[in-house]
Formats: C-alpha cells, sequence, structure tokens
C-alpha cells in the first residue's frame, strides 16, 4: 500500500485508548489507517460534510486582521521566479 509520509498510522488497541483524541484529529487529515496485529486493517476517515463544516468556520478568520490584505496574498502568491500569481 503506498501511503503519503504524513498518513497516520494507529493499531487498533490505541484508537481505543485515545479515540477521542484521535476522533479530534481527523478533519485535520485525509485519512488515518488502523492496523490489527501489525498489519493495515481499516481506513478511517471524517465525513466530507465534517470536512467542510470546518472549512466554513474558518472561512472569513482573517476578516479585519493585518492578514486581510489583497496586497499581501498577491504578493505570496507570486513565485519570485515566476511572472504571474498562481491561480488559486
Amino acid at each position: 500500500m503506498n501511503l503519503p509520509a504524513n498518513t497516520p498510522i494507529v493499531a487498533i488497541s490505541e484508537l481505543r485508548k485515545r479515540f477521542g483524541d484521535i476522533e479530534k484529529s481527523l478533519p485535520f487529515v485525509d485519512r488515518i489507517i488502523l492496523t490489527k496485529k501489525g498489519k493495515p486493517f481499516a481506513v478511517l476517515s471524517a465525513a466530507p460534510s465534517v470536512k467542510k463544516d470546518l472549512m466554513k468556520k474558518t472561512a472569513g478568520s482573517l476578516k479585519g486582521t493585518q492578514l486581510d490584505s489583497d496586497t499581501l496574498w498577491k504578493s505570496v502568491q507570486k513565485r519570485v521566479s515566476r511572472k504571474h500569481p498562481v491561480n488559486l
């Protein structure tokens, strides 16, 4: 199984002990691989609606701060070697 380098791997016994902490981290990771006797057993991920709700809560959180600047974000998106900003 090819996994991204930052994919958390958790034993089922560890999931039982620390379910609350692991559950809170789910919206922030793509998935968590659960292992049983050291071998991959299942994939755990947050429902898309949970991730969408989290994105809605954070949208606009920079409004009114010094990071709320179109000029700043245009300079961040422009690489030194690029002539045009990166489209997101």
